[in-house]
């Protein structure tokens, strides 16, 4: 019976993994100023995978600056973005949008979890009732 508990701890800790990354940077990170652009690779077919990007640089409000690619949509010099220490979206939404298709794929997973474990609960109810 413990070991049944065992895929839904595992999931709470990847849940909590990766909301509490997401949450840390929604709180942590502001809206920063693209002040330079080098160069953007376009994506590929929409199912390969491949994201356009921009790779690039921006500048806090404190001053401060940092370069990395800016996912999505073409970016230009005097665009508003989404960053903070380690991380860059190209908008807040954008990463709340992520976070929103992460839990409902949670929410799934968590729902298959739980109605295999219903599922072999009542199968082993039937399997005695029948011995």
């Amino acid at each position: 019976m413990l070991l049944a508990g065992v895929p839904y701890i595992f999931l709470l800790c990847v849940a909590w993994g990766y909301f509490g990354a997401h949450v840390r940077e929604l709180n942590t990170g502001e809206e920063v100023t693209v002040t330079e652009i080098s160069g953007c690779a376009e994506g590929g077919a929409p199912m390969s995978g491949v994201i356009p990007y921009c790779s690039g640089e921006w500048r806090f409000d404190d001053g401060r600056t940092d370069r990395g690619s800016i996912e999505g949509d073409k970016a230009a010099e005097g665009d508003r973005i989404f960053a903070g220490d380690g991380f860059v979206y190209r908008s807040r939404s954008s990463l709340i949008w992520t976070m929103s298709v992460g839990g409902l794929f949670g929410v799934g997973l968590l729902a298959a979890a739980i109605a295999l474990g219903v599922l072999y609960r009542l199968d082993t109810v039937r399997r005695r009732q029948k011995n």
